[in-house]
């Protein structure tokens, strides 16, 4: 953000990380499912652009955590939406790399925000930190309609596509056999993602990288300005945590796409960047600044294993309704994560955050054996389902089993991806 909020938006400092993840926790009480069904009666993407802009009218503490829990409300069906959207158009190998195109829409605005935040710090004419509200608000708003003609609600609908192309788009996903959509809700495959081992790993994946995400959202400028830089040069150098952040994006999902089996590879290798980064933030000495910021930049890797936790999940759930449980539970998980994260930088320690940077060891740590875990069971669950015999090539089936809505446990011929 640009500058600080003016006194009166201000919180005490012990509220300071709850103010910061309301937006999180009302993003854990819309699941993907009470998404879809917001969505088919107003367009969300324009109300989340006018909630934006009325970020600007908060007056003091209460009126911008009011507006921030609508923020919340209208953002949370950004990414769940978008993971349901890759896994109709895409097979599993695509997968991976189109999440990491919509994500790294996070690290593009990162790099332009910051540039543009760096010029609305001079603005005079109004307060720098309304006029962000005001033009991404405007952004977004303008966008919207953009998604109004470009985004289907499914391809059979699409209206870009002819007819024989509609049935071309899921055609080529038939052997993906997670199914396209289907608007009833089916209470067992709800139970069965309860249930099911590899969608907790999931969970615990997303909420151990988002608590170092929640620390470093609410702290991140406070930890650079600390390594020595000016508050508006803080957010100059911003910028590089988010183009290399960007460059981590496409290796990882570019790599997971031209490799097959290689997502869990991936997301051990990011793990082991965020260790070595905290690691080196936390213990270099302040006289090296440079090398601590460069350590920061690295510790930032665990967020892509944001997009790569999705297509995990939409590479190996089958089912419509225990697919969109999983969003949801993996995004609790997220909303969980960063409503932890800021009560573990303490503000005696600050700018340097010790005990912060030794929490986010400990998550990336876990984070780290996650994968390793997940993919010894994938490789273990295909073995045993081989060694049953059960495997089907036949592609009607296939078909078949993309309209008939069954989950991944119910397809005994579906094979893993890891």
């Amino acid at each position: 953000m640009v500058d600080k909020y003016p006194v009166e938006l201000q919180e005490p400092n012990p509220e300071e990380p709850i103010k910061g993840s309301v937006q999180g926790d009302l993003g854990a009480t819309l699941t993907p499912e009470e998404d879809k069904r917001i969505l088919r009666r107003i367009d969300l993407y324009i109300i989340w652009g006018i909630v934006l802009m009325l970020m600007a009218t908060a007056f003091n503490s209460g009126s911008l955590i009011a507006v921030r829990f609508f923020l919340g409300a209208t953002e949370a069906a950004i990414a769940p939406g978008l993971g349901i959207v890759v896994s109709m158009w895409y097979k599993r190998s695509e997968q991976p790399f189109r999440h990491g195109i919509w994500f790294q829409g996070i690290t593009i605005a990162g790099i332009f925000g910051g540039l543009l935040a760096y010029g609305i710090g001079h603005v005079e004419s109004i307060a720098p930190w309304k006029a962000v509200f005001l033009i991404f608000g405007a952004i977004t708003i303008a966008w919207s309609f953009v998604l109004f003609y470009l985004l289907p609600d499914t391809p059979t609908n699409a209206r870009w596509l002819s007819e024989e192309d509609r049935t071309k788009a899921i055609i080529r996903v038939q052997e993906n056999m997670t199914g396209i959509k289907n608007n009833e809700w089916k209470m067992y495959q709800f139970i069965e993602a309860l249930l099911d081992i590899k969608c907790w790993a999931l969970v615990l994946m997303q909420l151990t990288c988002s608590i170092p995400n929640g620390g470093v959202s609410n702290f991140g400028s406070i930890i650079i300005e600390g390594f020595g830089f000016s508050t508006l040069n803080t957010l100059l150098v911003q910028i590089i945590t988010y183009v290399i952040q960007g460059a981590l994006v496409h290796l990882s999902t570019a790599g997971c796409s031209w490799f097959e089996n290689s997502r869990t590879y991936w997301m051990v290798f990011n793990m082991a960047l965020s260790i070595a980064g905290a690691g080196m933030a936390r213990q270099i000495s302040t006289d090296r600044v440079w090398a601590r910021f460069i350590g920061y930049c690295l510790a930032n890797a665990f967020s892509v294993n944001f997009p790569l936790t999705l297509a995990m999940s939409t590479g190996n759930i089958g089912g419509f309704t225990k697919k969109t449980t999983v969003n949801a539970m993996i995004f609790i998980g997220y909303c969980a994560g960063n409503i932890i994260g800021p009560h573990l930088f303490f503000d005696d320690e600050a700018p340097s955050y010790p005990s912060g940077f030794l929490a986010m060891l400990i998550c990336f740590g876990v984070a780290f054996v996650i994968p390793i875990a997940l993919r010894f069971y994938l490789i273990w669950e295909n073995r045993r389902r081989d060694r049953l015999g059960l495997v089907d090539d036949n592609s009607f089936e296939n078909l078949d089993a993309t309209f008939l809505d069954k989950t991944d446990k119910e397809l005994l011929h579906f094979r893993y991806v890891y």
